[in-house]
This record gives structure tokens, sequence and C-alpha cells, in this order.
């Protein structure tokens, strides 16, 4: 069990509906909000700033446990390794891979989180073990040339919504070891297609009627001034 104090982090910091639907990574679009200007990918940051969205992606027992699982029962993978930890969050992943005995680890991540990041690290007693880096994985400089393992929650809605696949590859690039491991290393996407008859009279058939009606109305009126021309 780790120690997760959200007391303070809770406090003014729960992402708005905007905020969470402004998820577009590594574009350069302008947004102007008075005389503030942030780019697109300031306000994907951002969203991960607050502790809201953190408290539900902790609470998704599926995705915690499926990683606290792939950790915990593979201890000689992590056991005096270097790993880096992309997209490092609360710092949930850096704290697995310490606790089975992780050599040290670096934890990356460029949302305001990774200050509460590093105040879980220091309450669990992880301090000497893990360093969380405040930065983009692409500008950030680590202290080691080659990690040993490289460990990343990156999967988003339809697996790639979030868009950290790129930067996922670019750290597996830049410092993973020849013979090093990522995890995960593969995934699956599956496709079937589904009909939603409610959603499809709401959307289209409700468009067509409209239209149809519309035309009817309009037949109706031509044939009527024709009539009266005669």
């Amino acid at each position: 069990f780790f120690l997760f104090n959200t007391q303070n982090m809770m406090s003014g910091t729960h992402a708005s509906k905007e905020q969470k639907e402004q998820k577009v990574h590594g574009t350069t679009d302008k947004v102007t909000e008075g005389t503030d200007k942030k780019t697109s990918a300031d306000y994907y940051f951002d969203s991960y700033s607050h502790f809201g969205i953190h408290e539900e992606m902790l609470k998704d027992m599926v995705r915690t446990k499926t990683y606290m699982r792939a950790v915990t029962q593979n201890p000689h993978l992590f056991r005096d390794k270097v790993v880096l930890d992309v997209g490092a969050g609360t710092g949930i992943l850096c704290l697995f891979a310490a606790k089975v005995g992780a050599k040290h680890v670096y934890g990356i991540e460029c949302a305001e989180i990774a200050n509460h990041a590093k105040k879980i690290v220091k309450e669990n007693g992880f301090e000497d073990v893990i360093t969380i880096i405040k930065g983009k994985a692409e500008e950030v400089v680590l202290p080691v040339e080659k990690v040993d393992v490289i460990i990343s929650e990156w999967m988003g809605y339809f697996l790639l919504y979030e868009s950290m696949l790129d930067t996922v590859i670019y750290c597996r690039d830049k410092w993973l070891a020849d013979d090093g491991i990522l995890l995960p290393d593969r995934s699956s996407l599956y496709v079937c297609a589904i009909e939603d008859a409610e959603y499809r009279d709401e959307k289209i058939n409700c468009l067509y009627l409209s239209l149809k009606k519309m035309i009817i109305i309009g037949c109706v009126k031509f044939v009527t001034m024709s009539m009266d021309s005669k």
C-alpha cells in the first residue's frame, strides 16, 4: 500500500469538463482567452495538472491492478535496474518499480501534478530511489545515458486517443538500452461495427424526414403557383 495525501492535492485542482476535452497533444494551434494565449498542448498538460483525472485513473482497478501485477509478479525484470516512467502522473508506477527493488526510477511528467508526485514519493520513503523530473520528455535531460526498463501508461480512449505513443517511442529510441525492456511492448485494437437505431433515428432519419418534408412542401408550392398562373 502507498500513501496518497489527497487533501491538499484536491483543493481547487479538479479539471473542468472543458479542460478534460482539450486533450490534443503535439499541435501548435493558438487559443486566445482574454489576453492569455495557450497552445492546445498547454491545455493537454494542464488537464493532467488536476488531481480529479488522476483520482479517476487510480480508482480504475482493472488498469491499476494490471500494472501492479505486471511489476510485482516480475520483480526480476526490475531488481537492480534503472527504470524510466514516461508520463509518471502521481508516480504510482514509479512506486511499484521501487517497491520490487529497482536501482533507481526516473519519472518524467510535464503537468503540475509532478510537484505532488514528488511529495507522494517522499511520504512513501522512496525519495532516494525515485526522481521525478518535471518537463516534456522530448526536452528533459536524464542523469543517465541509458535505462534498463521503460514503463508507461500511455493508452487512451480507442487506444491512441491521448497521443502519447509518439513520446514513448521517442524515449525508447533515445534512452532504452539495447537489451532493455519496454512495458507494455505490444497492444491489440479490436474494431466491431454496431448499430444504434435510436442514435441513427435521432441524427440521420430525423434530418432525412425534415429534408423530405421541405422538398414536398416546395413541390406543392411550385405546383400551386403553376396552377395559379394558368
